[in-house]
C-alpha cells in the first residue's frame, strides 16, 4: 500500500516565516516536520509515499522511497486528487505532512486497517476551537463528521482510504465515515498551523526525553541538566544546559549562556555568550547574538539575531485567539539589529 502525504499548502499561519520556507521543511529536533510523519508510516509497513509538494520542495529526512509529485490542481482536494494517480491499489494511506506524532499512531492506523480490511479514520481529542482537520462524534458507536457545532474529539489527519471519485474531499469522508472503523489517538499528536503549536510541539516532544550526550565538546566547567546533545555539538565554559533541551549536531552555546526549559538549538545554529534562552525554537545555522534572551519564539533558518536583543515574554493573543505566552516570530535569514526589543507576536 501507498500513502499520499500532502506538504504544498501555503502555511499561512506561519506566514511570513513561510514565504521563504516551506510549512513541512522546518526543523524539530533534528529533522523536518514531515519527516516525522514518513518515520512513522515507514514504521507502519508503509513501502512507498507520494509526496505533494509546491515549488519550493520539501526537506525530507528519512530513508523511504518517496516519489515527489507537483500539485497542479488548486486545494486540498486537489491535491489528493493529483496523488492519487499514482495510486493503483485499491486502498491508500492519506496524511498530512505538518503531524508531529510518534510512529504509533500510524501503527494503530494500519493495524486497524489489518483487523478490519476497510477505511480507517484517526481521531484526536482536541481542545475548543481547534479544528484543523474537522470534526467528529460517534453516535450508536458510528463515526459522523461533524459540519456544524462543537465536538471534542478532531480528525486526526491521518487515514485508509478507498479509490473513489470525489469533487470535495470533506464530502468524501463524511460520506465514507458511517462505513469507516476509527480510533482515537490519546498519545503526542500536535498539527502545525501557527507559531504557538511549534513551540508547544517542541515542549512535547522534550517532556519525557532523557538525557543523551553524543560525542560532543562540553567545557568541563559546563552543567549539563536534562538535554539531548547531538555530535559535533559545542558546548563552551560556564554553560548552563538546565533543560529540557535538545541541543543538535554542530550547534555551538557560548560561555556562561543558559539554555532553560523546553528550547531546541537546531543543527549548526549559534548561540553567543550570557544568551537566555526558554521556551524557543532556533532553526539550523541561526546565529543569536551575545547577551540576548529569546523566550517563546521562533528563530528562521539562517536569521541572524544581533546581541542584546530582547523578545518580551508576557502573555499576548495568539493566532487563535486566546491567550497564551508568545515572542517573536522570525524569517529565515532576516536579521534583528543589535539591542531591539521585540513585542510579543513581533512578525518579520
Amino acid at each position: 500500500m501507498k500513502a499520499i502525504v500532502l506538504a504544498a499548502g501555503r502555511g499561512e499561519g506561519l506566514l511570513p516565516f513561510t514565504e521563504g520556507e516551506q510549512k513541512e521543511s522546518i526543523s524539530l529536533l533534528g529533522k523536518s516536520i514531515i519527516s516525522y510523519s514518513l518515520e512513522g508510516l515507514k514504521k507502519a509497513g508503509i513501502k512507498e509515499a507520494v509526496v505533494i509538494i509546491n515549488d519550493r520542495g520539501v526537506q525530507i529526512d528519512v530513508d523511504l522511497p518517496i516519489e515527489l509529485v507537483r500539485q497542479k490542481t488548486p486545494g486540498i482536494t486537489g491535491a489528493v486528487r493529483d496523488g492519487m494517480e499514482k495510486i493503483d491499489d485499491d486502498y491508500f494511506v492519506l496524511t498530512f505532512g505538518d503531524i508531529v506524532s510518534p510512529p504509533e499512531f500510524y501503527i494503530n492506523l494500519m493495524n486497524a486497517y489489518a483487523v478490519n480490511g476497510e477505511a480507517v479514520f484517526s481521531l484526536v481529542p482536541v481542545n475548543e476551537g481547534i479544528q484543523t482537520y474537522g470534526l467528529a462524534r460517534i453516535r450508536n458507536e458510528k463515526l459522523e463528521i461533524v459540519k456544524d457545532g462543537e465536538s471534542t474529539l478532531a480528525l486526526g489527519g491521518a487515514y485508509v482510504l478507498p479509490r473513489g471519485d470525489f469533487d470535495d474531499l470533506l464530502e468524501y469522508l463524511s460520506r465514507i465515515s458511517e462505513k469507516a472503523k476509527y480510533f482515537i489517538w490519546s498519545g503526542e499528536w500536535a498539527d502545525i498551523g501557527y507559531p504557538e503549536d511549534l513551540i508547544n510541539a517542541v515542549e512535547m516532544m522534550l517532556r519525557n526525553r532523557k538525557t543523551i550526550i553524543g560525542d560532543s565538546l562540553i567545557s568541563r566547567t559546563a552543567v549539563i541538566g536534562k538535554a539531548i546533545i547531538e555530535d559535533g555539538a559545542i558546548i563552551d565554559d560556564f554553560a548552563d544546559i538546565k533543560g529540557p533541551a535538545y541541543i543538535g549536531k554542530n550547534a555551538y552555546i557560548g560561555s556562561f549562556s543558559l539554555i532553560r526549559d523546553y528550547s531546541s538549538i537546531e543543527t549548526g545554529a549559534q548561540v553567543g555568550a550570557y544568551c537566555e534562552v526558554s521556551h524557543s525554537l532556533i532553526q539550523p545555522k541561526a546565529i543569536i547574538g551575545s547577551k540576548s534572551y529569546l523566550t517563546y519564539s521562533v528563530i528562521g533558518r539562517e536569521a541572524n539575531i544581533g546581541s542584546s536583543v530582547i523578545t518580551a515574554n508576557y502573555p499576548a493573543k495568539t493566532s487563535r485567539g486566546k491567550v497564551n505566552k508568545l515572542g517573536a516570530l522570525i524569517s529565515p535569514w532576516k536579521e534583528i539589529k543589535h539591542g531591539s526589543v521585540l513585542e510579543p507576536g513581533y512578525k518579520v
